[in-house]
C-alpha cells in the first residue's frame, strides 16, 4: 500500500509541467486552407447535345467543344459515346497502323515507334496486338520451355 501512495502523487509535478511548457515551443494552429468554391454543374439541353455531336462530327476538337459549351472534355466524350458516335483518335491516321507494323517488324522498340508517331508506347502495343503482331520481350529474354 505504501508503494501506491508514494508514487500516485509525485512531488514537483506542477513545477515539472511549467518547465516543460517553457522549454517546448508552442505550436500554432494552422488556419484551414480557403475552401474551394463548389463546382458548378453545367447540364446541356437536348438541342445543345445535338449541336455538340454535330460539331464533333464536323471535326472540331474535344477541347474546343468543352470550352465552347462550358463542360469538361471528358463530358464531351461521354455525350459522344451516348449518342453512339465512334470516337476519333487524332494521333493515329489511316496509314499509321501499317507504318507502326513495318517499324516494329524492322526491329524498332515500342517506345521509339511511339516517339515517332507521337503516341504512348502502350498505344503502339495495343494497335500491334489488334492486328495480330506478337510483341517481343523487351528485355530479350529467352522464353522458357
Amino acid at each position: 500500500m505504501e508503494v501506491t501512495t508514494r508514487y500516485s502523487n509525485p512531488p514537483n509535478r506542477g513545477s515539472d509541467l511549467r518547465k516543460l511548457l517553457t522549454v517546448t515551443p508552442v505550436r500554432q494552429l494552422k488556419t484551414p486552407p480557403e475552401c474551394r468554391t463548389k463546382q458548378r454543374q453545367r447540364r446541356l439541353r437536348g438541342e445543345e447535345v445535338d449541336q455538340l455531336t454535330a460539331d464533333y462530327l464536323a471535326g472540331i476538337e474535344a477541347g474546343i467543344l468543352a470550352e465552347r459549351y462550358g463542360i469538361a472534355r471528358q463530358t464531351v466524350f461521354d455525350h459522344v459515346r451516348r449518342s453512339g458516335l465512334p470516337r476519333r483518335y487524332p494521333k493515329r491516321g489511316p496509314g499509321e497502323g501499317n507504318r507502326a507494323r513495318q517499324m516494329y517488324l524492322s526491329g524498332m522498340s515500342l517506345a521509339t515507334i511511339g516517339d515517332h508517331l507521337g503516341v504512348d508506347p502502350g498505344t503502339v502495343r495495343r494497335a500491334l496486338t489488334q492486328v495480330g503482331i506478337d510483341i517481343r520481350d523487351p528485355h530479350r529474354r529467352i522464353a522458357p520451355g
